[in-house]
Formats: structure tokens, sequence, C-alpha cells
């Protein structure tokens, strides 16, 4: 039926992975608004330069791309035989080289940003590792569901049917969503180290003095060297 192909295809699976992004955003929308209204304005650009460049990315593989194929490279690519690496209907090269380039840039704005507003190394790493801990359970789980998905699931035109259908593919796309997730999480911690290392290299990291601040810490100075004196 082409409303079951639909829900099962790759733009019904980019548009739960906007939903879902969105919500996170939501979630998390005081932090958001934090790094949006960074006290320097190039972070204030690179933010939302971080913003475009992640929109770009989920709209193309939506659209164009196969978000299905693409968190399976990691799997293919860890396969011994080249027999066993050969993807089915593959995304055309050119398209494929457009997603690399926008994962690339998204990956090294957004690991900025995680360097700057989130947290050092120990939590990178910690990001790093927990991801691709759970990423192997979650693929795993995600190949079974789609492969059900792939034979078609409502049976009959019953409501328990369509039902039981609903739920499973509502499940479907948890997982689904979750390892690509994961995968980006994996990639951006990855990035975020050396990143992270090249700003405190050249001492980008942390947040300037703004000139308030600088009037309130002289202002405490004088205070303090007043109370001392009157001792």
């Amino acid at each position: 039926m082409d409303v079951e192909r639909f829900l099962a295809g790759n733009v019904a699976l980019g548009a739960v992975l906007v939903v879902a992004l969105a919500a996170l955003g939501r979630a998390n929308r005081s932090f958001l608004r934090d790094v949006g209204r960074d006290g320097d304005a190039p972070w204030r650009l690179l933010a939302r330069l971080a913003l475009g460049l992640g929109s770009a990315l989920v709209l193309w593989v939506s659209i164009l791309d196969n978000w299905r194929q693409l968190v399976s490279l990691p799997y293919l690519h860890s396969r011994r035989f080249p027999s066993e690496r050969i993807e089915l209907d593959p995304t055309p090269e050119g398209v494929r080289r457009v997603t690399f380039a926008l994962i690339a840039l998204s990956l090294v704005a957004t690991a900025c940003l995680v360097a700057r507003h989130v947290g050092g190394y120990g939590i990178q790493l910690a990001l790093l590792v927990s991801a691709v801990v759970l990423w192997a359970p979650a693929f795993v789980v995600r190949q079974r569901l789609d492969f059900t998905l792939a034979l078609g699931g409502a049976n009959g035109s019953s409501a328990v049917g369509w039902l039981s259908y609903a739920v499973f593919l509502l499940l479907t796309w948890a997982f689904d969503v979750a390892v690509i997730l994961l995968c980006y999480a994996a990639a951006l911690a990855a990035v975020a180290l050396p990143v992270t290392l090249l700003l405190d290299v050249t001492r980008l990291r942390c947040p300037r003095t703004t000139e308030e601040a600088q009037a309130f810490f002289a202002a405490l100075g004088d205070r303090t060297g007043t109370t001392r004196r009157d001792r």
C-alpha cells in the first residue's frame, strides 16, 4: 500500500527526526537561548551557522539521501569481506559527497559550541564512550525492526491490525531516531576533543570578560581596598 510505503520511507523518518529534535530543543530552550545570546558576537554568529548547517543536513538527508543507509555505514565498513559491505539501492555518489560535507561542517561548528558551552575533555570522553556503547544494541534492535517493517505491517483493514502497526511503526521510528542521534553524538564528541584543544591553545574557548563584569570587579576591588584601610 502506498501509505505503508511512505510511512516506512526516508521522508517520513526525516519528519519524525525533525519532531524529535524540536522536542529536544524545546526541553532545553533555556540553554539554547543562552548559547544564542553569547556575549561575543562571533560566537553568536557561529551558533546561527551551526543551526543552519544542522537544519540543512537534516533536510538534505531526509529528501535526497537515506538515513538508514547512512547510519549503517559504520557497521558495513567494519565487515571483513567486500561482499558484506554491499549496499542495496545505494545513494548516488554526488549526493553522498554533499551529505558528508554537510556532516563535517555541522560537526565542526557544533563542536566549537560544545567546547564553549557544555564542557571540556571529561564530558566529551564520557559522551563518546556512552554513545558508542549504546549504539551497538540500539543498532541491532533497529535492524530487526526495519527488516520487519520492510515486509509490511498492517494485517488486513481491521482497526486492531492498523493499531498494532501504528505501535510497531512508532517503536521503529524511536529506534531509528535513537541510532541517528547516537551516531551524531559519537562523531560530535570525537570532533569536539581536538577542537577543544585547539580553542584552549588559542585561548578562545572561555568567554571574555565583558565591560559590565570589568566594572563589577573594579568596584569590588575598590570596596575591598576601602575596607582594609578602615581597619
